[in-house]
C-alpha cells in the first residue's frame, strides 16, 4: 500500500505547540518501525517547501526546520516526487476549476502527483480539502 505524506503531519512532528504533535510523533514512530500497512511513502518537493517553511514559522527555530528538511531528504523510506511541467499545468487547471473547495495550489499538486502514482491514501490534517477529490484521508495510524 502507498501513502502520501502531506505538510501538516511533518510540521506537527516538530512543533510541540501543534495540537497534532503527539499523534504525529507516534505515527512517525510506527512508520519508522514498519508497524503500518504502508510500505511505500511519498511526498513532494512542494510539500518539502511548505513543511520546512511552516516548521520555521511555527517553531521559530531554524534548526528544527533544517532537521525536518534533512529527515525528508535523507529518508530511505520516503520517495520525494517532483512537480514537473505537466504536473504543474494539471495542478493549475485543478486549482482554477475547484473554487468551491478549499484547496491550496500545493494541495492541487499533491492531488495530481498522488493520482499519477496510484495513491489514494493521504496522511493529512486537511480532510475536507482532499475528500471531495476522492482521496481517503488519514490523520492517525
Amino acid at each position: 500500500m502507498r501513502l502520501f505524506l502531506d505538510t501538516g503531519p511533518f510540521i506537527a512532528r516538530y512543533s510541540r505547540a501543534d495540537i497534532h504533535h503527539r499523534d504525529s510523533v507516534e505515527t512517525f514512530k510506527k512508520i519508522g518501525r514498519g508497524e503500518t500497512p504502508y510500505r511505500k511513502l511519498y511526498t513532494s518537493d512542494y510539500i518539502l517547501d511548505e513543511a520546512v517553511t511552516g516548521c520555521r514559522q511555527r517553531t521559530r527555530t531554524h534548526p528544527a526546520s533544517v532537521e525536518l528538511g534533512n529527515a525528508i531528504l535523507s529518508s530511505e523510506s520516503i520517495v520525494l516526487l517532483k512537480v514537473d511541467g505537466q504536473a504543474l499545468t494539471e495542478s493549475w487547471s485543478l486549482y482554477k476549476e475547484r473554487s468551491q473547495v478549499n484547496l491550496s495550489f500545493t494541495d492541487c499538486t499533491t492531488a495530481v502527483l498522488a493520482r499519477r502514482h496510484g495513491i489514494v491514501d493521504l496522511y493529512t490534517y486537511d480532510d475536507g480539502d482532499f475528500q471531495p477529490l476522492g482521496f481517503h484521508t488519514i490523520n492517525k495510524l
